[in-house]
């Protein structure tokens, strides 16, 4: 990867931890500015978001899954 990619990537990851970050302080104003900043991600940028949330989803459900295992293996 050359240096201008990387560094759009960087930039690409500091808007989506501002939307994470806006997402999870709550209330509406944050959640227009979260809309907005993902209104102004590029074509690529709004598919890795949108993937990420995908895998935290899917991180979450692992996690779960865990510790039922661990507290009934039985049942699954």
């Amino acid at each position: 990867m050359n240096t201008t990619r990387i560094l759009a990537k960087a930039r690409a990851c500091d808007v989506m931890i501002a939307i994470f970050t806006l997402v999870l302080a709550g209330g509406e104003s944050a959640r227009l500015e979260a809309a907005e900043l993902i209104r102004k991600l590029s074509p690529v940028a709004w598919r890795d978001l949108r993937a990420a949330c995908q895998d935290l989803d899917y991180l979450i459900d692992d996690v779960i899954l865990a510790e039922m295992r661990e507290r009934r293996p039985w049942r699954l």
